[in-house]
């Protein structure tokens, strides 16, 4: 008997269609956002960027929210006039006379909304004052390290108590309030916390030594369930200054009568880091070295 046509091209089609379809097939396209809803979650990063860190120009903002962006300073620029449009941001006038940006009460306010914990900046005297560069050099090394997929905190959050330790611990323990702290989530175990100090003016040697005196408290915890613990020091400067051989000369002055194996193990659980700058305070990249292979260079 001769198939109808019909009969025919359902036989033809349940050839060629695989029994089981994969779950490529039977998954639903993820819908994508809309223009609006991609515009809201920038703004929401971008607010809570400032909240933390308190005040940013837009290359630090543009790296912490689209580090990845081929043009990430346009996204930022049109994503902040949009805020401070509707009043959600403030333009200030800083130290190098060009603008930073603050979290404004109604900022704040619509972070608050949102489950973020926020305050307004527009009182920090850091932004047109002599610690402008100190404060921005300090944070944009903590964005980078954030960047990285650490956790940091920076001074503003500090002085704020917002960490996950006793910071008032940590003071007591420092005599002073590092310029940042950087750690590494785990799944088990306490989290290794480096301390932070950003170098801009030339420090006195025993200022310079008091800071490296942290370098000794390696392994000391943080928080009363030892879930975080002192893991190093970190200095952070400008690499045109000569800062590195100041910190060799005031460590080789604390250090230097200890037993050569424990003189090694402090100089390892210090980091220098090298920035390189360009007018006006422009981060270009850095290199990072530690105490120990600084001075076993000679320099």
């Amino acid at each position: 008997m001769k198939q109808q046509p019909t009969e025919y091209l359902h036989g033809l089609l349940s050839k060629l269609a695989p029994a089981n379809p994969s779950p490529s097939h039977r998954a639903r396209a993820t819908p994508r956002r809309s223009g609006r809803e991609t515009a809201r979650l920038n703004e929401h990063k971008v607010l809570r960027a400032v909240a933390q860190f308190g005040h940013l120009r837009i290359g630090e903002l543009a790296r912490a929210v689209w580090p990845q962006a081929r043009y990430a300073e346009q996204l930022a620029r049109r994503t902040v006039a949009r805020l401070v449009a509707s009043g959600l941001l403030l333009e200030r006038r800083n130290a190098l006379g060009s603008r930073s940006l603050c979290l404004t009460r109604g900022g704040a306010a619509w972070l608050e909304l949102r489950g973020v914990a926020a305050q307004h900046t527009l009182d920090l005297s850091s932004v047109a004052g002599s610690t402008f560069f100190h404060r921005t050099l300090a944070t944009r090394y903590l964005i980078e390290r954030q960047v990285e997929g650490a956790q940091v905190v920076g001074e503003y959050q500090l002085l704020r108590r917002k960490a996950p330790f006793d910071v008032d611990a940590v003071m007591r323990a420092m005599r002073k309030l590092p310029d940042g702290m950087v750690w590494q989530r785990r799944a088990s175990g306490p989290m290794d916390v480096e301390l932070v100090e950003q170098e801009a003016a030339a420090k006195a040697r025993q200022e310079l030594e008091k800071c490296l005196k942290m370098a000794e408290l390696v392994g000391r915890p943080l928080d009363a369930r030892g879930l975080y613990r002192v893991g190093g020091l970190v200095f952070v400067y400008d690499r045109e200054l000569n800062h590195a051989r100041r910190i060799l000369l005031a460590a080789a002055s604390l250090w230097g009568d200890r037993p050569h194996a424990e003189r090694v193990m402090l100089e390892r659980r210090v980091k220098l880091v090298a920035v390189e700058l360009r007018d006006p305070l422009v981060w270009v990249g850095s290199s990072t070295v530690t105490l120990h292979d600084l001075r076993q260079r000679g320099v």
